[in-house]
């Protein structure tokens, strides 16, 4: 395996334990730690599928003129659109998604492409997930 590093669109969801996924990698540059992912076609594909998620989010998120989002409004695509695929494709509603590489092949093997995804089913989940479930 080559010590090429890919961008990891879900890097971040990776790294606070909320999912995992075969591919990733953890990489340091001074005390800053982030996400990479080791295999190019997979790093490709999750990057195609966060567009599709954050183009067909900007109605739910109130975010049309906006060309970057907070945090939590990534969090809330990802993690969101995440749950609310593996709950299509698989009818299990957890709360962690255990390899993003396997649910995104299903979604690819499921729909085909990414612009086919039924959007609409995805935006109520995307809508009302919180990032962190306060007490």
């Amino acid at each position: 395996m080559s010590n090429k590093h890919h961008t990891c669109p879900f890097s971040h969801l990776i790294l606070s334990g909320r999912c995992a996924c075969e591919f990733a990698a953890k990489d340091c540059i001074a005390e800053k730690e982030f996400g990479t992912c080791l295999k190019q076609s997979c790093s490709n594909n999750c990057q195609s599928l966060y567009h599709q998620l954050r183009e067909n989010s900007t109605f739910v998120l109130k975010s049309h003129h906006q060309s970057s989002l907070s945090v939590g409004q990534q969090s809330k695509i990802k993690m969101g659109g995440l749950l609310a695929l593996q709950e299509i494709i698989t009818h299990s509603p957890t709360n962690t998604i255990r390899n993003i590489t396997v649910l995104v092949d299903k979604i690819k093997q499921e729909y085909g492409t990414f612009t086919q995804i039924p959007f609409s089913q995805l935006m109520p989940k995307i809508a009302k997930f919180k990032f962190r479930i306060r007490n």
